[in-house]
C-alpha cells in the first residue's frame, strides 16, 4: 500500500541577492575550492530538487 502525502504545504524560499565579488575574493575562493569541494558535492547529493 503506498503512502500518500496529505495536507501539502507550499514553501517559498527566497534566494539571497547575488553579491559582486572582488578579484581578490574570486581568487581566494578558487584556491580554497579543493577544501570546499566535498561540502559542495554533499549539498548537491542531499538536495531533492
Amino acid at each position: 500500500m503506498s503512502k500518500v502525502a496529505k495536507d501539502e504545504q507550499i514553501v517559498q524560499v527566497e534566494r539571497p541577492k547575488r553579491v559582486k565579488l572582488s578579484e581578490e575574493e574570486i581568487l581566494k575562493r578558487m584556491k580554497s575550492f579543493d577544501e570546499r569541494k566535498d561540502e559542495i558535492i554533499a549539498a548537491v547529493r542531499d538536495s531533492k530538487s
